[in-house]
């Protein structure tokens, strides 16, 4: 008897684990992944200048290179630079480098922090603190990968997500945006 109540007890305990399991891998909150073609979530923020800003931002630039960090990812930190130097090179063109730092809005003492990172860094692309609302917490606080960068047309609608880990994908990143300008101005 004690044996078979040993196996019922195994057997609900795995039982409830892949229930479990099941319930933790089931489908993301609608609007958690964005595709080719998706709109980026409406967002309401503040630069690190202290000026407002929203997705407005978008219509004023053919492409927009959106970088969304933190300040503990060093992979983000060192992407900085990279972001730096492309958005020197595509002034000219009117591309945007943007970045949106997670834990920043309501936190004085990580902003700080923030803002030292970046003038270590040398940035002077701008980033944001963005106010958090359904539609943005929807797709920012679900992120799984960082830093995570997407080009962004002047419709607020996501073109690519991209990755800069070598000089051959930034390359593929500059002949990018090249034929994206091109296709606007056809």
């Amino acid at each position: 008897m004690k044996n078979i109540y040993s196996k019922i007890s195994k057997l609900s305990i795995i039982l409830f684990l892949v229930f479990t399991l099941v319930a933790c891998t089931s489908k993301a909150p609608e609007g958690t992944q964005l595709s080719t073609g998706d709109s980026f979530p409406k967002f309401e923020g503040i630069d690190f200048k202290g000026n407002p800003i929203n997705n407005e931002v978008f219509k004023d630039s053919p492409v927009t290179i959106m970088s969304i960090w933190f300040t503990g990812c060093k992979g983000c930190i060192d992407e900085m630079e990279t972001l730096q130097k492309i958005s020197e090179e595509l002034k000219d063109k009117n591309v945007k480098v943007m970045s949106i730092c997670l834990d920043t809005y309501e936190n004085k003492n990580i902003k700080e922090d923030a803002q030292k990172i970046l003038k270590t860094k040398g940035v002077t692309y701008t980033n944001i603190a963005v106010k958090p609302s359904e539609e943005s917490d929807a797709y920012l606080k679900n992120l799984t990968a960082f830093p995570t960068t997407l080009l962004i047309d002047r419709d607020g609608k996501v073109i690519d997500n991209i990755s800069l880990g070598s000089q051959e994908k930034v390359d593929e990143l500059y002949k990018k945006i090249d034929e994206i300008i091109e296709n606007e101005n056809k």
